[in-house]
């Protein structure tokens, strides 16, 4: 057993080779800190029963702490997550991308994290769109602020369908469509020019761009589509020789 007396050091420099019965110890340890917690949360092979112990102890209402022990995949699956809820909406990102916890965690951490979104600021939005995954991305794709959207386009799990999506769904502002156009990976995808083209709200300017480099096929396909404003089919049609 840990003496008592060891000053907090000394503790430190016992913590990388501390034997399961010492780390039970360790919870209630006088000279323990944070930081002691901490650092130990970072060993791959803590056994299941001081994990059971933090989370049961006075060391479980820190937040690091709280993040510690729902991210290390030996934490019991119950004690995990009973402290998602508790965790913050970045701790909640990590957990969600973290494929070494179970499943079940990162789908609490999902859910928890999706029921959160509509109460956070614009900047945690703006933050969280650039390295969301999964129904947290997804959902960020219907935002209607253009700095969430910009945010989204940089975030490298996105897929042309989600941008696609972006495009295309009624809720999409001008401002957000105008993001999309000014994107120099996205607005170089055919596709997504020609649902930029396709909606009505995407300003005549950024469509304007968009002419000079397209396909005549597609310029052809265009100028014949009743959803591509009547603006933008005239501009095609002089563009394509067709008269005005």
């Amino acid at each position: 057993m840990l003496p008592p007396d060891l000053s907090d050091e000394v503790l430190w420099t016992r913590l990388p080779g501390m034997a399961p019965d010492d780390l039970l110890a360790l919870v209630d340890h006088p000279a323990a800190t944070e930081r002691h917690i901490l650092k130990v949360l970072e060993r791959p092979d803590l056994p299941e029963a001081f994990l059971a112990r933090v989370a049961k102890s006075r060391w479980a209402s820190v937040t690091r702490i709280q993040f510690g022990l729902v991210s290390h995949p030996s934490t019991p699956l119950p004690n995990a997550l009973n402290l998602v809820k508790f965790l913050q909406w970045r701790d909640l990102n990590l957990v969600i991308q973290n494929f070494r916890v179970a499943t079940e965690v990162r789908h609490q951490a999902e859910s928890v994290l999706f029921q959160r979104l509509p109460a956070l600021a614009t900047g945690e939005k703006v933050t969280l769109a650039r390295t969301a995954a999964g129904q947290t991305l997804k959902t960020l794709r219907a935002d209607r602020d253009p700095k969430v959207a910009a945010a989204l386009l940089q975030n490298p799990r996105l897929v042309e369908e989600d941008v696609l999506f972006m495009v295309n769904q009624p809720r999409s502002t001008a401002p957000v469509l105008e993001s999309i156009a000014r994107d120099s990976k996205w607005s170089a995808r055919v596709e997504v020019r020609v649902a930029l083209l396709r909606n009505p709200k995407t300003p005549l300017s950024s469509a304007i761009t968009f002419l000079s480099n397209l396909p005549a096929g597609e310029l052809r396909v265009l100028a014949q589509d009743p959803k591509v404003p009547m603006a933008i089919r005239r501009m095609i049609q002089t563009r394509l020789g067709r008269g005005g």
